[in-house]
């Protein structure tokens, strides 16, 4: 499916809690701030879940964080993605992946220009 981000959640919910924590935020907080569920972010913090990509978005978001900051262990060294992208990021996958690839053919013609 569209957005859904299939990776073992090992280590990634700990990452996610300890970033919220050091942040001084409660749970419902965050969930408030990346528009889930306290339960969500409940299961995502004990690796029960693993959320679409648009809710790691959010989250990374909404801690002030980069992707690879919470992303599971599992990817470590793999994504490089820088936080500003993450707004856009998430529009993108809110998108069809036919707009999806689209978008993405658009961007990189864009880059190959520079």
């Amino acid at each position: 499916m569209a957005g859904e981000y299939y990776v073992s959640p090992s280590g990634m919910g700990n990452r996610i809690r300890e970033k919220r924590e050091a942040r001084g935020m409660s749970a419902t907080e965050l969930a408030i701030q990346a528009g889930i569920t306290p339960v969500t972010l409940s299961r995502i913090e004990l690796d029960v879940t693993v959320p679409k990509a648009d809710t790691l978005f959010s989250l990374a978001e909404s801690l002030h964080v980069s992707l690879q900051e919470i992303q599971p262990p599992s990817l470590d060294g793999y994504n490089t993605i820088p936080s500003i992208l993450l707004p856009s990021l998430r529009k993108l996958s809110q998108k069809t992946p036919d707009e999806q690839t689209k978008l993405i053919k658009m961007f990189e013609a864009m880059i190959d220009l520079m």
